[in-house]
């Protein structure tokens, strides 16, 4: 009853008062220093009525009038302004909050001492000056520490037929990047639009601004084609300017969006965890890695030898969960944990990322498992000369892909007219290069570097065995576009891949960087016509739960199931 006359007064506000919306969307802070007032005023109307009226001295009458404003305060700004209704932990609020009300009198006391006596300042103007300081200051203590509300009180969200239609992709990459995450984000704005959603992306550039093909207009870092808005905030400038200016932009849309769609828990998670947990707005998280585990593994490796050592040095994604590391791998995996466990939901691309996940601390429940389409494209193949027999392997050339092994399982083989070709590129290349020397392989293996995309499937198509000798993996997209070409797959049996190949039925597994397995998968693979046609006809039919439209749909699903903004 109360809610809809709530709801008929706002309406006929937001007709007659051409104003209101401002009132709306600052909401939160008018409330917040309205409740500051009526506490103020209580404390100062009860200090007279009991010092004048009843006679009590007045200190007596100070603490008395101090505790009730305290209530005062309190339940307005918990009940009110935060919109925090959870009884259970309102006594652990209240200690908190008192001792806030406390400290910032501690501070505003000495504040006021330094600037009167230090600097010669007014009295008046001295606590009109930490009066806003610590009005600014406890605001973001209650907002962030103290209160959690129902739900974002800022703007107004629009819902059509009870569902939330705008979605606000705070992403990593975006095209012309190149990458699986652009590519999704790219999937997503001009899937989703199909069933009535509007979507606007914020995204990290190398450039400021960067025209779309078809832009309708330009505004600063702003750019609109016919169904999305971008917003690109420079990479080349100080990692702290940046994360603010991300999550500046973020706050900034928050009032348009219904869902705020998070595409990695630390460049582009944390600032948008910030803006969300400000605007008190609940955001989905999209995991694919543990950005943790990979950067401190980068480092390792940057420093420990590498050359034939990757088993030695090597530590799985599931070994870190349990080891401590040095400051700023914890650092890390504390963000990343943090962010995740904000999280309203969390997609994951599979079910071992969800496993990962959950040793994070997060509740399963709220963690769903969506695998990302791969976009099937027919190539033809390059052409090779006919008594050539190809291997192939297209990775980032880090430790964990395992291609020095590779190199080594090729020496071993010793087959005359057996070249292993090698798409990518990243930190081990000349490593890889080196090694190939030292072997005198240079005529067998091929560096191709890193390729346009259809390019490089055409390499695959034309080649005889893919390999993915890799210790990590979420979910090996170059596996499943190998299968989709029909050539047969041979990859390790950890993380994601066992979701994707199904030993002996789709592909070959194999236990990481173990030279005698891999080897003994090639030769059958290129020995055995019968188990070769077996696998890539399995292979091609199990395809169809890494169809796009599946993935559309199952986004969707986690969409709609995100709680609905309240009033």
């Amino acid at each position: 009853m109360i809610k809809e006359i709530y709801r008929k007064l706002k309406k006929s506000a937001q007709k007659y008062l051409p104003g209101y919306y401002l009132v709306d969307k600052y909401k939160i802070y008018i409330k917040y220093l309205m409740s500051g007032g009526a506490a103020a005023t209580t404390d100062f109307g009860l200090l007279y009525i009991f010092t004048e009226e009843l006679g009590l001295w007045y200190l007596f009458s100070a603490v008395f009038a101090f505790s009730i404003a305290f209530f005062v305060s309190f339940f307005l700004q918990k009940f009110w302004t935060f919109r925090d209704t959870d009884l259970k932990e309102m006594r652990k609020q209240m200690g908190v909050y008192l001792t806030v009300a406390l400290i910032n009198l501690a501070v505003n006391s000495a504040g006021i001492f330094l600037l009167v006596e230090k600097f010669g300042m007014w009295y008046m103007l001295a606590q009109v000056i930490m009066g806003f300081l610590l009005a600014v200051s406890s605001f973001i203590i209650y907002n962030f520490f103290i209160f959690s509300g129902e739900s974002n009180s800022n703007g107004n969200k629009e819902e059509k037929n009870g569902q939330r239609k705008n979605v606000l992709i705070a992403a990593g990459i975006y095209p012309p990047d190149i990458g699986g995450p652009a590519t999704y984000v790219s999937t997503l704005e001009e899937e989703l639009p199909k069933y009535g959603w509007q979507i606007k992306v914020v995204t990290y550039s190398d450039f400021a601004e960067i025209l779309n093909p078809k832009p309708k207009t330009q505004n600063n870092n702003k750019i609109q084609n016919s169904n999305v808005q971008i917003y690109r905030v420079s990479r080349k400038q100080n990692k702290l300017l940046r994360y603010f200016k991300y999550a500046w932009q973020v706050y900034k849309l928050i009032p348009w969006a219904d869902i705020v769609y998070a595409q990695g828990p630390v460049s582009e998670g944390y600032p948008a965890y910030l803006a969300c947990k400000f605007r008190r707005q609940p955001y989905i998280l999209k995991v694919v890695g543990d950005y943790a585990w990979e950067q401190m593994q980068v480092g390792r490796d940057v420093a420990l030898p590498r050359l034939g050592a990757e088993v030695e040095y090597f530590i799985t994604p599931d070994e870190f969960q349990d080891k401590k590391f040095d400051k700023k791998t914890e650092r890390k995996r504390k963000i990343q944990m943090i962010v995740a466990k904000n999280a309203d939901r969390i997609i994951v691309p599979s079910n071992y990322l969800k496993k990962i996940v959950t040793w994070w601390g997060v509740d399963k429940n709220k963690i769903n498992v969506v695998y990302n389409a791969v976009e099937f494209k027919n190539v033809e193949p390059v052409r090779k000369s006919s008594d050539e027999r190809w291997l192939i392997s297209v990775a980032r050339l880090v430790p964990w892909k395992g291609m020095s092994a590779l190199i080594d399982v090729l020496k071993i083989l010793n087959i005359k007219y057996l070249i292993l070709n090698i798409i990518g590129e990243g930190s081990e290349i000349e490593n890889l290069k080196s090694k190939t020397k030292e072997l005198k392989l240079e005529n067998k293996v091929q560096f191709l570097g890193k390729l346009p995309h259809n390019e490089a499937m055409s390499y695959v198509k034309a080649a005889d065995v893919f390999v993915l000798n890799t210790g990590y993996e979420g979910l090996p997209h170059t596996v499943l576009e190998a299968m989709n070409l029909g050539v047969p797959v041979i990859t390790t049996d950890v993380c994601g891949n066992p979701e994707v190949v199904e030993n002996n039925k789709t592909g070959l597994l194999v236990e990481y960087n173990n030279k005698e397995q891999i080897k003994g998968a090639i030769l059958k693979l290129l020995n055995d016509g019968e188990l070769r046609s077996k696998l890539v006809n399995n292979a091609k039919q199990s395809l169809g739960k890494f169809d796009k439209q599946e993935m559309i749909n199952k986004t969707i699903e986690v969409l709609m199931r995100f709680p609905l903004s309240r009033e």
